[in-house]
């Protein structure tokens, strides 16, 4: 965690080292007694609270009003368009680059040489969230930054204990977000080596509500397993799977647990999406793809396939639309020097049958995250792959490909489409624009450092996305492809 330690100007530093330090010195010395445990938190991890750097009021209305799910709505393309009205800044597009505690030089190598090291430990991998000109971005330093969309200012920053992998949601003035890891404990290691029933993430689990405006705790809410995914805010309640093996049912206004279903799989990246009356979630061990019923906690269906591989099913956040949910998977191909392949799912919500499927290319094991995001709009799944750098558009109905364009780089992301163009960051640290109609690839914008699974977010002209490296971007649509536009 040597990295963590590095401090930006206006950006706290998450110094685990110097808590250590701290509270022995304090027992050494006999004098701990005089601080309270929240005052020696407050010294070492700051939760920072800038108001000044609050949005105009004025600028409010010209923001998406919530962000219930992952990607802003079940399709998961996160575009909004600004009146015509709005600001010339909006309609135009707006240009910046916030650092998180312990950001590295987007020009420069992953920490010491490994991306997977870098996306755990200082990482932005999941995405942004913008809300009333307000933008929320979590990190694997433990952080949640509420940054001001216009000029990239930080509002607020709030410390979690554990990795925030979560898509910040946002209901009313509070904001949900979501910590937990991807390990196991030595316990929970030699239990599934004896092959138990196992608990994915040590630490503290939790799931805090925060004031929109200031990072203030509402309320919190801890699991004895990770919560990484985000969870789904379905009429004023959460639903979200767990490290333990469980779905979970939060009031999203109290923090009170409404009821909870044992899956027996524990949950990794599968952000849960929401449709038909059912909450669709993909596990592990055992790897299954189920639907639970938003109303009771009944499973209603479950689903699997063939060769399953690795977090087989659940590192995957599905989209849905028009009755039918999209899940990728991952699985063994039989090729020993290309082990693994991407599978895309179609599956009908209210029976859990397979509609349509689609095999992507053969290739090496992705280091980390296995999936890619489906992304639905239009009728049309775009889709990607960590395995081969693919990026493809089938038909929602037929599971048909429309195109395929090659990237050359793994692709976790899922894309924004707007105005006719695709817009989808990848490994490589670019972010390409393709033509929907065709797959034309119109250009690329080097960005530098990774980019994981974080789906951009377009407001009027802007496009947000965050970044492995621990960086947040704001940048003109314009700057991607000029020919784009």
């Amino acid at each position: 965690m040597r990295q963590a330690k590095r401090k930006f100007a206006g950006v706290p530093g998450a110094a685990l080292g110097g808590l250590t330090l701290l509270l022995a010195l304090g027992f050494a010395e006999g004098n701990l007694h005089a601080q309270t445990s929240r005052e020696i938190v407050a010294q070492e991890f700051p939760a920072r609270s800038q108001p000044e750097n609050l949005p105009a009021a004025s600028m409010e209305r010209f923001f998406p009003q919530e962000w219930k799910t992952y990607g802003a709505n079940m399709g998961r393309n996160a575009v909004f368009a600004v009146p015509a009205a709005a600001p010339a800044s909006l309609k135009d597009g707006v240009a910046w680059s916030f650092a998180g505690a312990g950001a590295i030089p987007l020009d420069g190598p992953p920490l010491d040489g490994d991306f997977k090291t870098t996306a755990y430990t200082i990482g932005m991998p999941v995405g942004v969230s913008v809300v009333r000109g307000i933008l929320y971005a979590g990190d694997d330093n433990g952080y949640t930054y509420a940054l001001n969309a216009v000029t990239g200012k930080l509002v607020w920053s709030h410390y979690g204990w554990n990795m925030t992998m979560s898509n910040p949601l946002v209901d009313g003035d509070r904001v949900i977000v979501s910590t937990g890891n991807a390990y196991f404990n030595y316990q929970k290691t030699m239990q599934y080596v004896k092959g138990k029933r196992t608990v994915r993430g040590p630490g503290l689990n939790s799931i805090y509500a925060l004031d929109r405006t200031t990072g203030r705790e509402i309320w919190t809410f801890h699991t004895p397993g990770e919560i990484m995914p985000t969870a789904v805010d379905v009429d004023g309640f959460l639903y979200v799977g767990t490290g333990d093996g469980h779905v979970y049912k939060v009031d999203a206004a109290t923090g009170k647990q409404v009821w909870k279903t044992d899956i027996k799989s524990f949950v990794s990246m599968s952000s849960p999406a929401a449709g038909d009356g059912y909450i669709f979630v993909g596990g592990t061990y055992p790897n299954y793809f189920y639907a639970v019923d938003e109303k009771t906690g009944r499973i209603a269906w479950k689903t699997t396939i063939p060769g399953l591989v690795a977090t087989g099913i659940s590192d995957c956040t599905p989209a849905y639309a028009n009755g039918i949910v999209v899940q990728e998977a991952t699985i063994n191909s039989g090729n020993a020097s290309s082990p693994v392949a991407n599978v895309l799912l179609a599956l009908d919500a209210k029976t859990g049958k397979i509609v349509w499927q689609q095999r992507m290319n053969d290739g090496p094991v992705p280091p980390a995250m296995k999936t890619a995001t489906p992304m639905i709009t239009g009728g049309v799944v775009y889709e990607g792959s960590p395995v081969d750098g693919n990026y493809h558009a089938f038909d929602l109905k037929t599971g048909r490909k429309l195109w395929t364009v090659h990237l050359g780089s793994q692709i976790r992301a899922g894309a924004a489409v707007i105005d006719g163009v695709a817009y989808i960051p990848y490994h490589s640290g670019d972010i390409a624009a393709i033509r929907v109609s065709d797959g034309q690839l119109l250009g690329k914008k080097h960005i530098g450092g990774s980019f994981g699974p974080s789906s951009p977010v377009v407001v009027g002209k802007t496009l947000y996305v965050s970044n492995v490296y621990g960086w947040v971007t704001a940048l003109p649509l314009h700057e991607i492809a000029a020919s784009a536009q």
